[in-house]
């Protein structure tokens, strides 16, 4: 199901959050079958890179943006920070996880999956916008996907 919704977005180009990325590989780029995908990502330098610009997408964007309404500049920098450490964390990189669990942060808030179509559709610009070769976007993505069955809370079309 998660594949189908990713897929169907990436073709559509719509698609989450919470959540970031990652880096610019040069085409041809040789990835040797041991390297995490932090590391074939780029690193700390690359997924901070991406989850600023990811994050910036979704302060000011007209429908999703409204949940960051009144956020001040420190706590959009945290917000930041604590996506750049979740995202390292979850591809194998060296980072801490400084934030409550996904349940936690989004419970009670009534986020529909509307909103996280729109999430996810501006993490896929992002990582198009880095060129983030095929096979890592999917798998970032389809790491980003077991997320929403702790931010979704409406089943909204």
């Amino acid at each position: 199901m998660y594949a189908n919704f990713i897929r169907k977005n990436a073709l559509a180009g719509i698609a989450i959050a919470a959540i970031l990325v990652l880096s610019v590989f040069p085409s041809g780029t040789s990835v040797a079958k041991d390297k995490t995908l932090y590391e074939r990502l780029g690193g700390y330098d690359a997924v901070s890179a991406v989850v600023d610009d990811f994050a910036g997408k979704l302060f000011i964007d007209p429908v999703v943006g409204a949940r960051f309404f009144g956020m001040s500049a420190d706590s959009r920098e945290g917000f930041r920070q604590k996506n750049k450490n979740l995202v390292c964390k979850v591809t194998g990189g060296p980072c801490k996880i400084i934030s409550r669990s996904t349940a936690t942060t989004h419970g009670g808030l009534g986020i529909k999956a509307s909103e996280f179509k729109i999430v996810a559709q501006h993490l896929v610009d992002t990582l198009n916008k880095f060129k983030v070769p095929e096979k890592e976007h999917k798998e970032l993505m389809a790491i980003i996907a077991t997320l929403r069955p702790d931010i979704v809370e409406v089943e909204d079309k």
